[in-house]
């Protein structure tokens, strides 16, 4: 590169040009756009390989970026995962529909500069997908859609604590008990689904958290994956939805091994995708009522909630995502049209994460089994901030969630699952079981106008734990440890 620019340079010196800058610099007469000289694929390529297709734009200058690429080149027909510039290159990964699909990427004006800065023109590349033996999306479609499924699942509970627990005290590989009965709760029964459906509930989230039980070639440890089974046997024997996910794998713990970052990712993908196939085919012949959800409150590399320090690792998460409808899909059976969940970053509901989430493209084409989630524990703090009083203000704060949630997700075509709610705040500060009669009947307020909003914009609902807390939940000593608040909202779908 450099004794092509000193070549350049001479030519230009003997035409008597003059550029700016000192005349001994190799790059100094880069006044002149950068040009794409190749792409691969080339432009109009056919049956293109579908699922992660990973492009090459080759200008005739070495380049750089103007702006985060990620959000500003455009495409119609996919997805994009990954965009950098490496030399004279324009890496860009693209998540492509199977099916005959065309796919069309643009870089924008001006995005691409060279070292001088002078900007590049627009280019836009197109290609074509394969066709596979799926391609009518209801020829292999045995399931409702996600939407009707979301509708008919809630409200719900989260059977929290329990199969989610971790910790190196615990240690790694022991026996499905200790992790179960690590945090305070009890080792699950088929009794308690049995009475959460009675109660009126229609489907249970089931965090997992995976790590512990993994050796070091990615294999889940089969007594572990037998009790996960067993606990969503619990579940759908019930007759109630079963939501299942990968959980304390992420998180702000040293041991989270599944983060919103391009090093991560990169380093994880494979293991994750691995730990998806293992869940998938363990699972493929169950009904519509289980759910795969990929993962639970992916962090970036700082901790930080709400939304990622540097906004470009968005892009990860949908990374991830994509990475999760692949691996599952590519399992066959069932597993085709199962409905699957997607969360956003920290699973936050600000605009900023709701516009960077990019849906997966499901690899059969058809979009209509998969579902957005988000966590919610707003107004945040309000325990605190209003002295454990639900208040006309806090009401106005899910009211102008919803209306984001259904702006940039559910107005798009895709259903919104609330996948955790209480009222939880700052301190641990909670309404649980030592509450006051009034502080129980305010939760109740809060989760009841919760509900309403779900019934409104066609959301679901997942309470987190404290409804059924500790010893409550065994058979021999049950009782609703809030039944107030269970009965608040359950009265919203009556």
């Amino acid at each position: 590169m450099r004794t092509i620019l000193f070549s350049i340079f001479a030519f230009v010196a003997g035409l008597g040009c003059c550029s700016c800058g000192d005349d001994n610099e190799p790059d100094a007469d880069l006044q002149s756009a950068p040009k794409v000289v190749s792409s691969t694929p080339a432009d109009g390529t056919v049956d293109i390989a579908a699922g992660e297709v990973n492009i090459t734009v080759t200008y005739d200058q070495e380049i750089t970026f103007l702006k985060s690429p990620i959000e500003q080149i455009q495409i119609s027909g996919g997805s994009i995962s990954g965009v950098r510039a490496l030399n004279n290159d324009v890496l860009i990964t693209a998540n492509c529909p199977e099916g005959k699909k065309k796919v069309s990427i643009t870089i924008p004006t001006d995005l691409v500069k060279n070292k001088k800065g002078v900007g590049a023109a627009a280019f836009t590349l197109t290609f074509t997908t394969k066709v596979l033996a799926w391609a009518d999306p209801d020829a292999a479609d045995v399931f409702e859609t996600a939407a009707t499924a979301v509708l008919d699942m809630t409200p719900g509970w989260n059977l929290g604590n329990t199969l989610d627990c971790n910790g190196a005290w615990i240690g790694d590989h022991q026996s499905p008990s200790n992790y179960e009965t690590a945090w305070g709760q009890p080792v699950t029964d088929a009794h308690l689904m049995v009475a959460m459906k009675e109660k009126g509930f229609k489907g249970i989230r089931v965090p997992v958290t995976w790590y512990h039980h993994m050796d070091a070639d990615g294999n889940v440890d089969k007594d572990w994956m037998d009790r996960v089974q067993q606990v969503v046997n619990y579940v759908l024997s019930a007759g109630l939805y079963c939501i299942l996910n990968v959980h304390h794998d992420t998180g702000a713990h040293d041991a989270s091994w599944l983060r919103a970052d391009k090093d991560v990712y990169n380093q994880s993908r494979e293991r994750f995708e691995y730990l998806w196939k293992q869940i998938a085919e363990r699972f493929a012949n169950y009904s519509n009522l289980l759910l795969f959800e990929g993962y639970n409150e992916m962090l970036d590399n700082n901790n930080q909630w709400n939304e990622p320090k540097s906004i470009s690792d968005l892009q990860y998460i949908n990374s991830y995502a994509q990475s999760f409808v692949n691996a599952v899909r590519a399992t066959g059976g069932k597993n085709l049209s199962r409905n699957l969940v997607v969360n956003t970053y920290a699973a936050a509901h600000g605009k900023s994460v709701l516009t960077g989430l990019t849906v997966p493209t499901d690899p059969r084409g058809d979009q209509r089994h998969l579902a957005v989630q988000v966590h919610s524990y707003n107004p945040w703090n309000w325990v605190n901030t209003y002295n454990k009083k639900w208040t006309d203000a806090c009401r106005r704060d899910l009211e102008a969630m919803f209306a984001n949630l259904n702006t940039y997700v559910i107005s798009k075509g895709y259903p919104v699952i609330i996948g955790e709610y209480a009222t939880n705040g700052e301190g641990e500060m909670t309404i649980n079981a030592s509450s006051t009669v009034e502080e129980k009947a305010e939760a109740g307020r809060h989760a009841a106008d919760m509900n309403r909003l779900c019934r409104k914009y066609g959301a679901a609902s997942f309470y987190w734990m404290s409804l059924i807390d500790g010893k409550d939940r065994s058979e021999a000593t049950f009782k609703w440890t809030m039944e107030q608040v269970a009965d608040s909202i359950i009265n919203v779908y009556k």
